[in-house]
């Protein structure tokens, strides 16, 4: 079982499921008594037995579990064996569409009306709560995000019939389906194999056995088909495609950031951890959340007898929070922007003590913004020389902006040239470089420092948060990316002498765009270079109106990514990063080639698919 994927197993097939067969409606069914419903071995039971005292000259009380044990170490695993087997086997039986029997918790099941949780209507309106975001923010809070896009992305596949999914975590079953009488179908089917796996109640029970569907959830309209539901701790609206914090966990997050005033120097380091562990639980609702972190990271490296020092970084994450926050209910998180799917464009950027440069390669079917067309986008820019001086070199020791600062930089430019040559809202972007410091940072999201890497990530968090696209990040050798390398230290050359020497380096009948970083981009870029601080509008910088384009016929979607890459390595083999003269690849580089870019990754995102539904030993 691969924990921790389940939700972004959920959200995929929500996304791709097809809106002709109508919205995906969603269900639980809770076990009740889960570990106790798994027998010991009999040889095993002797070795969890439990000592407990007793009076001198009493016997000695021994106690044996004849089932699994809350405690044990080797229960969860276990219990989510049969769990897993479950799923696999409703599953099986859906796709093979084996027919359903009548079920009697299923009758009771539809008699119940689901109550949709409450959207993000909060007990207490959120100016009521005891927080005070900063005014200097206040304008910000109007252009926190462009607007969501009207069409579908033209990479999902047009599925042939309904969606009829089963998943697990733990013992929370989630049931996804369209269309009514499919959905009574999905939930007889995984109501039989519960009962296959977990014995149902019959005539020799006593009155303390439960049936293995909890009752109790049942009536409160959990096993209910809803296109609003409580999955996994967030609130999932599969019509506007939506999720979202539920009311109780905003004014959590209201409460701890009113616990913390700026005035605040230190804290406990068990306070801390608790605050960083309940902030990260929630960022993955809060887009550009993932992005805060390094400073408040950094200042676990810095306790003191128990006791952290909250300095001035850590009370300006905290204020990116609150600006996070005051604008939670008008802007909901789309699951579009967490979901992964076919490339839209591939892009290589790198940089230099002189500057920074990058190229981007369209896929066919992303449409181009006002003044741009479907081809290859190029841009560059010139450090100022205040930034050269300040570079790490041997004859500057004590420098303070290292080379990979300078292509972390040059990364988010790169972010920027494409969000305003290329409608990518909620499109999925893939951004190369040959620099594996900045690679990993990008990847991870945060860096526990309170350098120059801290303020740049940040604005990538904001940048995302804004355009709402899905970035990827992957490595590209450095002598195989010849075209960023080229604009980030050519600048003796115009643009048309430039463009010229790169011929051999682009698709065939194709010609190359030149976008030009604003000033105001510009500036937000450097002075997180000198490690100011600069409010988040600074970035929010209202692209182009897309142009009139005719989508070409996309090709299938890449659907295995999770949402975020795998905190800990797979056991899968990956490319290695060793320098390479063969990895650029024009024909990886069409606008054809593009969507099939993820299937090329190097870093460890893994696949989130289940296990193989293949049983017991194969034959040759």
């Amino acid at each position: 079982m691969q924990f921790g994927h389940a939700l972004d197993r959920i959200l995929r097939e929500i996304l791709i499921a097809d809106p002709a067969f109508g919205p995906v409606q969603l269900m639980k069914v809770d076990l009740s008594d889960g570990f106790y419903r798994i027998n010991l071995n009999i040889d095993d039971i002797p070795k969890l037995g439990v000592v407990f005292p007793t009076e001198p000259g009493e016997e000695p009380l021994v106690a044996f579990p004849l089932v699994l044990p809350m405690g044990w170490a080797n229960s969860p695993p276990i219990f989510s064996t049969a769990t897993e087997t479950v799923a696999d086997l409703a599953n099986q039986r859906l796709r093979e569409q084996v027919p359903a029997p009548p079920h009697p918790l299923d009758d009771r099941a539809e008699q119940v009306v689901p109550t949709n949780p409450a959207l993000p209507q909060l007990a207490s309106p959120l100016s009521t709560l005891p927080l005070a975001p900063k005014p200097t923010y206040k304008d910000a809070l109007h252009s926190t995000a462009v607007d969501i896009p009207h069409e579908r992305d033209p990479s999902l596949p047009s599925q042939t019939k309904a969606l009829a999914y089963v998943d697990i975590f733990v013992d929370d079953f989630l049931g996804l389906a369209q269309e009514h009488s499919n959905s009574r179908r999905v939930r007889k089917i995984l109501m039989h194999a519960i009962d296959d796996v977990f014995r149902p109640l019959d005539s020799r029970d006593g009155p303390f056995r439960r049936q293995p569907t909890s009752l109790k959830k049942l009536d409160q309209g959990d096993c209910s088909w809803s296109t609003i539901k409580i999955i996994l701790g967030w609130i999932i609206d599969t019509v506007s495609m939506t999720i979202q914090l539920p009311p109780h966990r905003i004014e959590r997050l209201a409460e701890i950031l009113s616990s913390i005033p700026v005035t605040q120097k230190r804290t406990s380091v068990r306070k801390w951890h608790k605050v960083l562990g309940e902030l990260r639980s929630m960022s993955l609702a809060l887009p550009g959340a993932r992005t805060l972190f390094s400073h408040m990271q950094h200042a676990l490296t810095n306790k003191l007898k128990g006791r952290v020092a909250l300095h001035k970084g850590v009370h300006h994450a905290l204020d990116d929070f609150r600006w996070i926050l005051a604008d939670i209910e008008n802007r909901p998180t789309r699951i579009a922007e967490l979901v992964p799917l076919s490339g839209s464009a591939e892009g290589h950027h790198d940089a230099s003590g002189l500057g920074a440069g990058g190229v981007w390669f369209p896929a066919d079917h992303l449409v181009p913004r006002e003044g741009f067309k479907n081809d290859p986008v190029v841009w560059r820019l010139k450090w100022p020389q205040y930034i050269t001086d300040r570079l790490v070199t041997s004859e500057n020791p004590n420098g303070t902006i290292s080379n990979s600062d300078l292509e972390l930089a040059g990364g988010l430019l790169h972010l920027e040239a494409l969000s305003q040559s290329f409608d990518i809202r909620e499109r999925t972007v893939l951004s190369k470089t040959d620099n594996l410091n900045t690679l990993f940072w990008q990847r991870k999201g945060s860096a526990t420092t309170e350098k120059v890497p801290a303020h740049l990530l940040r604005l990538f968090g904001i940048h995302q948060r804004f355009h709402r696209y899905v970035p990827r990040h992957d490595y590209l050798a450095g002598p195989s990316n010849p075209i960023a390398d080229a604009l980030a230290r050519d600048f003796e050359l115009s643009w048309r002498e430039l463009v010229a020497s790169l011929d051999d380096y682009l698709p065939a009948n194709t010609s190359c765009q030149v976008w030009t970083p604003t000033e105001s981009v510009v500036s937000a870029v450097i002075a997180a270079l000198l490690q100011k601080r600069q409010q988040p509008q600074a970035l929010l910088i209202a692209p182009p109106e897309p142009t009139p384009y005719c989508h070409q016929v996309a090709t299938q979607a890449t659907l295995q990514w999770p949402s975020t890459p795998y905190a800990k390595p797979s056991s899968t083999r990956y490319t290695s990063y060793k320098k390479s003269t063969t990895e650029f690849k024009l024909a990886d580089l069409t606008q054809r080639a593009i969507p099939s870019s993820l299937d090329r990754l190097k870093v460890p995102y893994g696949a989130i698919r289940r296990r193989r539904p293949i049983w017991g030993p194969r034959s040759a």
